[in-house]
């Protein structure tokens, strides 16, 4: 038989690139935005444990990265925070920096043991620091610098830092270190935090050499899913149905100076 020339019948390979794509999702095709890369930048500071006044100093010259993509508008509603983060590198740090404006505030978790930070106000940094391995980090705490890193190549089966490794991440929250519950505001309320994550903790026992000049995998998101104004956005798109952050294939890139 002699095969349909799709090419003269548009309507037809229309309906059958939709229902190819329908097949072979399971849903329907997210429009994708364009994949976003941040510049991460080397630091070097007098210290191997600078103080807060040198690195907000630094942290002052660097571009900002949105985390504005709403992948799921049935899910946040007419919420639309303001956040964004900054991002850095020495020889024994990795440096983040949120900065987020939005008329609700959560902290219900005051330490990391038994916390569960994507419930409250929470950002999380997400990041694959060596390709070959698969494995990524989801870096998630809380508006307070409480919570989580898990480890692994998916989402499940997922390894988890013990205490003694959390304690090694510094923490500072304009909001303080206290939890202190929900609040709602009719006035926006700003805050930023800085996460400090040691590299030997994500390098799997590489030195800080292996980074400089690489281009590695990752995402950062805001979400809150028990606060009273739910929310899920993120830096790079994820292309999913329902909201789900374990997402390699939708990680953008951060490039390492």
């Amino acid at each position: 038989m002699k095969g349909i020339k799709l090419i003269k019948y548009p309507v037809l390979l229309c309906l059958m690139l939709s229902w190819t794509g329908f097949f072979a999702f399971g849903q329907k095709v997210h429009k994708m935005e364009k994949i976003k890369i941040a510049k991460v930048a080397y630091v070097a500071f007098e210290s191997d444990v600078p103080d807060m006044a040198a690195v907000e100093e630094r942290f002052a010259s660097l571009e900002s990265n949105n985390i504005d993509v709403v992948n799921w508008p049935d899910r946040n509603g007419s919420y639309s925070p303001e956040a964004s983060f900054k991002i850095m590198y020495s020889d024994n740090d990795l440096y983040i920096r949120y900065q987020v404006k939005e008329n609700e505030i959560c902290s219900t978790f005051g330490e990391d043991e038994g916390s569960k930070p994507w419930t409250d106000d929470c950002m999380e940094l997400f990041i694959a620091p060596i390709a070959e391995t698969g494995v990524y980090y989801n870096i998630e705490m809380n508006c307070t610098g409480h919570g989580i890193v898990g480890y692994g190549v998916g989402k499940k089966d997922r390894g988890h830092f013990d205490q003694v490794q959390m304690d090694c991440i510094r923490r500072f929250s304009t909001l303080g270190s206290e939890a202190f519950g929900d609040r709602v505001s009719k006035e926006p309320i700003c805050w930023s935090m800085i996460i400090v994550i040691p590299l030997d903790l994500i390098l799997q026992g590489r030195s800080v050499e292996y980074l400089k000049g690489q281009t590695v995998k990752g995402n950062v998101f805001k979400c809150g899913d028990d606060m009273q104004n739910r929310h899920y956005l993120t830096w790079n798109p994820v292309g999913t149905e329902r909201p789900d952050y374990h997402r390699p294939e939708f990680f953008g890139y951060f490039e390492f100076e």
